[in-house]
């Protein structure tokens, strides 16, 4: 079942970003009506990437490879603070997409396949596969720091390569429209997101720990 869920997992995560990749690479190194500069592949490469939904579904990917493996160089993504950590901001993902830029959204085809399984599919498997077969117990509040350290890698990042290119993957992210100011408000409730999502994973690790032993 642990084999079979992961690999479901993979298969929505693999499909997802390739219909992702199959979308927006043509989209932007050509010249349309909403693309006025061709970008070239190594620019539309970092572009793909800038996107947090992007980089969090690669990350339950490499997870899913370093379990099934046991590849001593993938080893770090077994880390039960950094699977929690990779739930706490999957879930961001989709909670962030539903409720904030869904319902200004009308994707469809391969796009909205792609939203679907990388917004939705993605994040429910991934979520139950740490609950049902991610080893529990060794989880403390202590390690709330470090599974926050992802995220903000990530926002220092983009503001960085904003500052240079001033382009911006979300619009909460862009200190050009709303200032270092107004990104810091928005980051700021980001952070508290996670930090209660992450707060709820660790109660669980410690739950589904004893509940485990108690079997």
């Amino acid at each position: 079942m642990r084999i079979l869920l992961a690999c479901a997992a993979i298969l929505a995560g693999v499909t997802g970003l390739a219909l992702d990749w199959s979308a927006i690479f043509p989209s932007v190194m050509t010249v349309s009506a909403t693309n006025a500069v061709a970008r070239s592949f190594p620019d539309a490469f970092i572009y793909f990437w800038t996107y947090f939904t992007h980089l969090t579904n690669l990350w339950l990917l490499v997870t899913y490879a370093s379990v099934l493996s046991g590849w001593r160089w993938l080893g770090w993504f077994r880390r039960p603070v950094i699977m929690a950590s990779a739930a706490a901001f999957i879930t961001l993902v989709m909670l962030y997409y539903h409720f904030m830029l869904a319902p200004t959204l009308k994707l469809e085809g391969a796009l909205g396949i792609a939203t679907v399984l990388l917004h939705y599919v993605a994040p429910i498997l991934y979520l139950a596969w740490w609950a049902l077969f991610a080893p529990h117990g060794s989880l403390r509040f202590s390690h709330l720091g470090l599974m926050l350290l992802p995220g903000i890698g990530y926002v220092a990042w983009v503001l960085l390569r904003g500052a240079v290119v001033h382009e911006y993957p979300y619009d909460i992210l862009d200190a050009d429209k709303f200032g270092y100011g107004g990104v810091a408000i928005g980051v700021a409730v980001l952070l508290v997101a996670v930090t209660v999502f992450s707060l709820v994973l660790v109660a669980a690790d410690k739950w589904l720990a004893r509940r485990t032993a108690s079997v």
